[in-house]
């Protein structure tokens, strides 16, 4: 009877080893056909046109870029870009960043810009009527706590072994302490003449990071429920963060029949984009009178996006430096689509290195100096053509 057994299971371990064997060489001989008929095919197959179709293919993902944006045919500003307008709203982009560096430094500041170096006399007619505070993540801490030993009441308690007691007079626990600081964002100014809604750069390293984190998600409106295309999830991010006040509401209290003009630099200026969106949305008294001024400004969203906001935000500038690698970012492809908003006025300022290329001082020199300009550009070297 053990023998018959034993037959059986050695029968059963060749037949399934037999069958193994079988499926193997049934799958190489499979995978030789199909490597044979691959190599036919490839002899009977143009390589030189293959090669030049794939070349042709690679050059047009160049100039796909352009292309899409050409594509948009956005209606220009329908009233003029202003060069006094545009040298008063850069400064005031440099006096946000003081502001934040200041709420940071001095505890207990309260926002006002007066007092702060990059205040100039000709802001002396506008009142402060609010700051922006939003919320910094800070970094993880950990922190250890002794956890202190109870009496239960359970007699099981008393007679737990003398090791484990040891390991309970021991034991620690690692909290994560994550805090989030106020930190201000930018400001609100108003004058008999016009009013201003002001939103500073990119200053910490988590900004930077949701700079650089570009998924697309859909934008819908969440007062008006109209659906606005595909944005950058980091800036709606950062614009979500601002707490107090809301932006639309401060706008709110605004004289209508003011112009109000909505800037910011670098993080700032995609700040603008969205605020500026926001505003002429849900504030339609207000929507008639918002001309938004943004500087080193990248990408916000997909051409649905761009094409939606002009319609609701026709008056828009983009000011940019063509050393500056930022307004670049997000790619035009790769990460979803984006493009820009806003009729472009360039300036060339070549500093050497990426922050130098970047931070608001070259853009208040080449607004001041009055080198922006929305003509086309000539160079010696044009590169691509």
């Amino acid at each position: 009877m053990k023998f018959r057994r034993r037959q059986v299971l050695l029968g059963g371990v060749a037949l399934g080893s037999g069958l193994t064997l079988t499926q193997n060489y049934q799958a190489n001989r499979r995978q030789r056909e199909l490597q044979a008929l691959a190599r036919e095919q490839l002899a009977q197959t143009d390589q030189a046109g293959l090669l030049k179709a794939t070349f042709e293919a690679d050059a047009q993902k160049i100039y796909r870029g352009q292309a899409i944006m050409d594509g948009l045919k956005l209606p220009p500003p329908q009233i003029p870009y202003d060069r006094e307008i545009s040298r008063l709203l850069i400064a005031c982009s440099k006096i946000a960043t003081q502001q934040y560096l200041t709420g940071k430094t001095l505890p207990d500041y309260d926002g006002a810009i007066r007092d702060l170096p990059a205040f100039t006399p000709e802001l002396k007619e506008f009142q402060q009527i609010a700051s922006f505070r939003g919320r910094e993540a800070k970094s993880t801490e950990k922190v250890e706590v002794n956890l202190p030993e109870t009496e239960t009441g359970d007699p099981l308690d008393d007679s737990v072994g003398e090791a484990e007691n040891e390991v309970r007079q021991t034991l620690q626990k690692v909290v994560k302490l994550t805090q989030e600081i106020p930190v201000y964002l930018g400001f609100v100014l108003a004058s008999p003449r016009m009013n201003l809604i002001v939103f500073r750069g990119t200053q910490t390293t988590i900004e930077w990071l949701n700079n650089l984190y570009a998924r697309q998600i859909p934008f819908t409106d969440r007062q008006s429920g109209q659906y606005f295309g595909k944005i950058h999830e980091g800036f709606i991010n950062n614009y979500l963060r601002i707490v107090e006040p809301i932006p639309k509401d401060v706008a709110g209290q605004l004289d209508p029949a003011l112009p109000c003009y909505v800037t910011g630099h670098s993080l700032g200026a995609a700040l603008a984009v969205l605020c500026a969106l926001d505003l002429a949305v849900n504030l339609p008294d207000l929507a008639p009178r918002i001309q938004l001024y943004s500087y080193a400004c990248p990408r916000v969203g997909d051409p649905t996006f761009a094409r939606l906001h002009a319609q609701r935000v026709p008056n828009s500038y983009r000011v940019v430096n063509l050393a500056d690698a930022v307004p670049l970012l997000p790619p035009t492809e790769g990460l979803g689509t984006y493009v820009h908003v806003g009729q472009v006025w360039s300036f060339l300022s070549q500093q050497n290195d990426f922050l130098p290329n970047h931070v608001v001082d070259t853009y208040q020199a080449a607004v001041q100096r009055r080198v922006e300009t929305d003509q086309t550009r000539s160079f010696p070297v044009s590169g691509l053509g």
